[in-house]
């Protein structure tokens, strides 16, 4: 039941992608730097959503080694404690 459940998930999100895309496929013009041309607005939102993303699992990332750093310094502290 949960794989079925999972399987139509997925291919729901699918199809809206799918129809998104298809439904957004006129091309609208891009000036970045020297980079200039025209791409399909599909496109152009799949890539922001990986920037995005990216951007995001990097600050996650940040986030995540200081706290396993300072849990690892408590750990130590609590040792030490309990030798002492």
């Amino acid at each position: 039941m949960g794989k079925l459940f999972y399987v139509l998930v997925i291919s729901i999100i699918a199809l809206a992608g799918l129809t998104f895309a298809y439904m957004n496929s006129q091309a609208v013009e891009i000036r970045y730097l020297s980079f200039d041309g025209e791409i399909p607005l599909s496109i152009l939102l799949l890539i922001t959503l990986i920037f995005g993303v990216l951007i995001g699992m990097t600050g996650n990332a940040v986030s995540l080694l200081k706290s396993r750093r300072n849990l690892t310094r408590m750990k130590r502290e609590l040792k030490n404690y309990k030798i002492s």
